[in-house]
C-alpha cells in the first residue's frame, strides 16, 4: 500500500468498491457471496469455472475519447502548426483466478489518434498486448498478512507518486514493462522489487517488442506510520544505451536513491518526496538530484470545502555542459502530464511554484484553478519539453524565465463507470523560450471514460 494525499479526490457513494488505476488490484471475490449491488456487469465480474472450486474468472474493459487543441502544438517549435485531434482508447481485459496461489492477466489495447497531424507513440497504437502476465503467491507470509506474489510477464507499473515511474495516462498509450516483479507485505511494510524492461511502441498491429537497450531494478519499501501517513524509500538502476542529453549522446547508467513523507492530518495533507542520482552517462559522472512538494489544506466546514494547496518542484539542470559531469536530471518514466494536462514540460533543469485552489461545489465534482511559475534551474542547460527533449537553441542562452501557464481542470465522477474531465490551459513563455522562437500556447481537452 502507498499512501497519497487524497484531499482533492472525488469522494464516491458507499456500494460496490471504485475501480482502481490498477485493474488487475480488483477484487470481486465478494460477488462468490451472492453480494446484490444491481450493477449490469457483476455478471461478468465473477464468472465460477467448475463447481466447488476457487477458480474464477473477472472481465473487464475501459472506453475514453479524449479530444485535444493545442495553438501551436509545442510551442510552435520547428514551425509547428495548431493540432486538434481525438484519442480513442479502448481496452480489454481477463483475469483466471486458477487457485489461491495462481493466476494470470491479460489485456488488450486499442488506441487511435485521429485527426492529429503525424500520429505516432504514444498516441497511436492501433492493438497491442497491453498486459499479459502470471502471479505466483508463495504460501509464506504471517498470518494476516498477504501471501508474497512473484509476477512475471508485461505489465503496468507505477511508484508512489508516479514522478519517477509512471503509467503516462494523458497522452492515450499506457507505458509497460516486460520482466519480473516481487511483491511482499509484512504487517505495515510493503517492499517491491522489480527488473524490467520497458515495452516499445510502434502504431501497428502486435509489433511492440521489449526495448532490450533499455532496463529498469531496483527495491520500492513503503512503511505505514498511521492511518494516512506513510514513508516510502527506495532505490532505482537504470540503463540506456541510446541516451542524449542537450546534443550528447551515448551510454547511460543511472542510480537513483529518494525519500517521500506523504499523508494527511486536521484537514492538512502533504507529499513531500527528495531524491539524488548518480552513475555515468558517455564517460562522464552523472551527479543529479530533485525534490518536489504538494502541500494543502482542506476548510471541511466551509460551503464547496476548498482546498488551498500549494506545488514546489526543483530538478536540477547541467551547470558544465560537455565537462566531467551531466547534472541534467532524469525523471526516467515519470506522468507525462506532469506539471498540468497540456503536458508541455519536463521536469529536468527546472524550478516551478505553483499555488492552486481546489472546490468541491458537490462531492463528486472537482474545480481546480492553479498558476505555476517556471524557471531553469541554470542557464547553462537547456529548457526540456515532454517526454524529455532538450529545445535547440536555449542552453547556456537567455534568461532563467521559463514562462507560467494559468490551468483550469474540472473533474465530474457521474457514477461507478462514467468520468468526465475538462481541461483549459494557457502559457505565457519568458525569455528563455521566446529567444528559441517559441510562442504561447492555449491548450483545450475533454476527455469522457467508461469503465466496466
Amino acid at each position: 500500500m502507498v499512501v497519497t494525499a487524497a484531499s482533492t479526490a472525488i469522494a464516491q457513494d458507499a456500494g460496490p468498491p471504485g475501480y482502481k488505476l490498477f485493474r488487475y488490484d480488483e477484487d470481486y471475490r465478494y460477488l462468490a457471496k451472492g453480494a446484490e449491488n444491481g450493477d449490469f456487469w457483476d455478471a461478468i465480474k465473477y464468472v465460477p469455472i467448475g463447481r466447488d472450486t476457487p477458480v474464477y474468472l473477472s472481465l473487464g474493459g475501459e472506453l475514453r475519447e479524449r479530444v485535444e487543441y493545442y495553438s501551436p502544438f509545442s510551442f510552435g517549435l520547428g514551425r509547428a502548426p495548431a493540432d486538434a485531434y481525438v484519442l480513442h482508447r479502448l481496452l480489454l481485459h481477463g483475469d483466471l483466478h486458477a487457485s489461491e496461489y495462481f493466476r494470470a492477466f491479460l489485456q488488450f489495447g486499442s488506441y487511435f489518434a485521429i485527426s492529429k497531424n503525424n500520429p505516432a507513440a504514444p498516441y497511436e497504437d492501433r492493438l497491442d498486448l497491453q498486459q499479459a502476465f502470471v502471479d505466483f503467491r508463495l504460501p509464506l507470509a504471517l498470518p494476516g498478512d498477504p501471501m508474497p506474489t512473484i509476477r512475471f510477464g508485461r505489465q503496468e507499473i507505477a511508484l508512489g507518486s508516479q514522478r519517477i515511474v509512471a503509467i503516462r495516462d494523458a497522452p492515450n498509450v499506457h507505458r509497460n514493462f516486460d520482466g519480473f516483479r516481487l511483491i511482499a507485505s509484512m504487517g505495515n511494510i510493503r517492499i517491491d522489487g522489480l527488473a524490467v524492461h520497458p515495452v516499445f511502441q510502434n502504431v501497428g498491429v502486435f509489433d511492440n517488442p521489449s526495448a532490450w537497450d533499455q532496463g529498469l531494478w531496483g527495491l520500492y519499501g513503503t512503511v505505514l506510520l498511521g492511518s494516512r501517513v506513510g514513508l516510502d524509500v527506495y532505490y532505482l538502476g537504470f540503463d540506456n544505451r541510446r541516451a542524449a542529453f542537450a546534443g550528447s549522446a551515448g551510454q547511460e547508467t543511472r542510480h537513483s536513491i529518494g525519500a517521500r513523507f506523504s499523508g494527511g492530518f486536521s484537514g492538512f495533507d502533504w507529499d513531500w518526496e527528495a531524491l539524488w542520482q548518480f552513475g555515468t552517462f558517455a564517460g562522464r559522472q552523472i551527479r543529479a538530484w530533485t525534490a518536489s512538494s504538494n502541500s494543502g489544506y482542506t476548510f471541511a466546514d466551509v460551503p464547496w470545502t476548498p482546498r488551498i494547496g500549494l506545488k514546489a518542484d526543483i530538478a536540477s539542470g547541467d551547470e558544465t555542459p560537455g565537462g566531467s559531469t551531466v547534472g541534467t536530471f532524469n525523471a526516467l518514466f515519470p506522468k507525462l502530464a506532469y506539471f498540468n494536462q497540456a503536458a508541455l514540460l519536463a521536469p529536468a533543469n527546472v524550478v516551478d511554484i505553483h499555488p492552486s485552489v481546489t472546490v468541491k461545489p458537490r462531492k463528486d465534482l472537482a474545480i481546480t484553478v492553479g498558476w505555476d511559475f517556471l524557471w531553469r534551474q541554470t542557464t547553462q542547460d537547456a529548457v526540456y519539453v515532454a517526454p524529455f527533449t532538450a529545445v535547440p537553441g536555449t542552453a547556456g542562452r537567455g534568461s532563467a524565465f521559463i514562462g507560467h501557464q494559468i490551468a483550469l481542470e474540472v473533474t465530474w465522477q457521474l457514477d461507478r463507470h462514467i468520468t468526465l474531465e475538462a481541461s483549459y490551459v494557457h502559457f505565457t513563455v519568458g525569455d528563455a523560450l521566446r529567444a528559441a522562437g517559441a510562442s504561447d500556447v492555449d491548450f483545450a481537452m475533454f476527455a469522457a471514460t467508461y469503465k466496466f
